[in-house]
């Protein structure tokens, strides 16, 4: 019996340490993807990780979709080398951009999950990236929340009101970077503006029903170097 105890015991400690190595693992995901870390990894990297580029140009400013008021305004000069990806790791495209050799940007685009089986629901972006995600509606011309702010105080429930019908972002921030993850969420019949696609509706429905809190699929995601930011 206490052979039989021992064993237990050892199998719990065995579990509890695995869990809490894979909790440690997830939680440096925030600012890595696929062993492109960011402010370590050079474009060098990205090709031998990934092989030759469609694009690889220099002298090139970053396009941030999102929260450009907590960068400092460096994206916006040419001084970024971007090497580019198509269909690379279940993603449409794929870029990474480099300031001074560096890893700055990453960047992943998807294809629309209403035809897509290998989409990402946005329930699914904590256990992804190990860092907290919180919902902001899309709110053209205004100026979001400082980033620890915005990570404090921000609501981590999608509200029923306020511009998040037909999509929203979800956004993280991390000890090194800034995650931000575009929702597609247009409630309308067939998806869409113009109904082409018939089975679109129920395949919406099947969608919305896999998360528990947050509606819709992620269409694009960019991780973003904390050393852009306005207030380092």
């Amino acid at each position: 019996m206490k052979l039989y105890l021992s064993h237990v015991l050892k199998s719990v400690l065995i579990a509890l340490f695995c869990a809490s190595a894979l909790f440690a693992q997830e939680a440096g995901k925030a600012n890595e993807w696929n062993g492109m870390t960011l402010n370590v990894s050079t474009p060098e990297d990205a090709i031998r990780l990934f092989g030759a580029p469609v694009k690889d140009k220099d002298k090139q400013s970053l396009e941030v979709i999102r929260a450009t008021s907590w960068l400092s305004g460096k994206q916006d000069e040419k001084v970024f080398r971007t090497v580019s990806y198509k269909s690379l790791k279940d993603y449409k495209y794929v870029q990474f951009s480099f300031l001074d050799n560096k890893l700055a940007l990453i960047s992943l685009e998807k294809t629309t999950a209403l035809s897509e089986p290998n989409w990402i629901d946005p329930d699914d972006l904590e256990t992804l990236f190990g860092v907290e995600f919180k919902p902001y509606a899309l709110k053209a011309g205004k100026t979001r929340p400082a980033p620890e702010d915005f990570r404090a105080n921000a609501p981590s429930e999608l509200p029923t009101k306020g511009g998040y019908k037909y999509g929203y972002d979800m956004m993280a921030v991390a000890d090194e970077s800034f995650v931000i993850a575009v929702v597609e969420n247009n409630k309308g019949e067939y998806g869409g503006v113009i109904p082409t696609d018939p089975t679109a509706k129920s395949r919406r429905k099947e969608i919305n029903s896999k998360g528990s809190k947050y509606p819709g699929f992620v269409t694009q995601i960019q991780i973003i170097s904390r050393k852009l930011a306005a207030n380092k």
